[in-house]
């Protein structure tokens, strides 16, 4: 392969909103891709997306773009459910693949998809971005260099307007729980990925999880339909650290949104947030305040802290915003791909996610706590 990364987009339509707003503008501006295909599900839509992108390829089967001699690398960013069929037909043609988390529809097909990767032999990533949002690395790195001391404990906030009782038709699919994109997965599966990216990973917990708001109104329409997923989510446990973390995760709220990470340690406190309405922990955007107990005596509040230029390694044509973190993971992962690292998150994490998911929900379901 040469130093430019040929890359093919399943669900790279100018109408999916997340695909044209992210990735497409973030592999146009750096310098180690190329978009070469474009797979819609009609190929009407296929060729003017390609059209409209300066593509030279236009598929409206994923099998036939993964075949592709052209494409090196392929990404698949269409709804949860087609993530498997998309990501298998990918590495049986040998080419490494970016798939938007969840991974697959539930872990066992998570496990599947990661086997065979690692038969394949070729690199995968998987779209937990806040890994790569220049604040939580900073934070992290804090923590790892005894900024705050000894962690103590944990606080994990994350609260949205969305998820709960209004939607719209692009997001309607979200409140049915066989679709496998829910608060849960989404908004709770992204912060407490990065909360252990940081922190480390949980040794117990318990959880409860409730579903209060049963039908949610679709705002084109003003139809009513039938919400099977939670907007209440509860955790509390330990890490493997012994710290202890406390998280609530909720959606269809108007006020206070946002997220928050509190940490706690012997020496001090380091607090990541920002206010976002729909509280995606992986569009970053966040404020990093630390209060050093030694300082006290000057000052009993929070300071903001400067986030160094090293944290960040896309051109300064990429945008804050949803697209930013998209571009750090794009630019990381073409280092994989070329230079056989691992800097980005693969699918054996995207197992490891999916897992401890499906022990909260475990924990919520039996009221048993679980042991990791």
């Amino acid at each position: 392969m040469d130093k430019t990364i040929h890359v093919g987009i399943i669900g790279g339509s100018a109408n999916n909103q997340w695909a044209s707003s992210t990735h497409i503008p973030a592999l146009q501006r750096l310098r180690k891709f190329k978009i070469t295909a474009i797979g819609t599900t009609r190929m009407e839509s296929a060729e003017k997306s390609a059209s409209l992108y300066g593509v030279p390829y236009a598929f409206a089967d994923s099998n036939e773009l993964s075949q592709h001699p052209d494409v090196d690398m392929v990404i698949v960013s269409v709804k949860v459910p087609g993530h498997c069929d998309a990501v298998i037909a990918a590495l049986n043609a040998g080419k490494h693949v970016y798939c938007e988390w969840p991974l697959g529809l539930n872990t066992s097909q998570a496990i599947d998809m990661n086997h065979l990767a690692s038969e394949k032999k070729v690199h995968t990533a998987v779209g937990l971005q806040a890994r790569q949002s220049p604040e939580v690395s900073f934070v992290k790195d804090l923590v790892t260099e005894g900024y705050i001391g000894k962690v103590l404990s944990c606080h994990l906030k994350v609260f949205s307007t969305a998820k709960g009782g209004t939607t719209n038709e692009a997001s309607k699919y979200l409140l049915n729980q066989s679709n496998g994109a829910n608060l849960l997965t989404i908004n709770a599966g992204h912060a407490i990925d990065a909360l252990c990216y940081i922190l480390g990973d949980f040794k117990e917990l318990s959880a409860t999880t409730a579903n209060q708001i049963k039908q949610a109104k679709v705002q084109e329409t003003g139809e009513m339909i039938e919400k099977t997923t939670a907007d209440q989510i509860l955790i509390n446990g330990t890490l493997k650290s012994e710290a202890t973390a406390s998280i609530h995760v909720q959606g269809g709220i108007t006020f206070r949104t946002g997220v928050s990470l509190e940490i706690y340690g012997t020496e001090g406190t380091i607090l990541l947030s920002n206010d976002s309405t729909h509280a995606q922990f992986q569009w970053g955007d966040f404020k990093v305040e630390g209060m050093k107990i030694a300082n006290q005596k000057n000052s009993s509040s929070l300071a903001e802290l400067s986030i160094p230029d090293q944290y960040r390694w896309v051109p300064d044509t990429i945008p804050n915003g949803p697209i930013f973190n998209v571009a750090q993971a794009l630019e990381k992962f073409g280092v994989d791909i070329l230079e056989g690292t691992h800097y980005v998150p693969n699918f054996e994490d995207a197992v490891q996610l999916h897992v401890l998911l499906d022990l909260i929900q475990k924990a919520a379901d039996t009221g048993e706590r679980q042991v990791l």
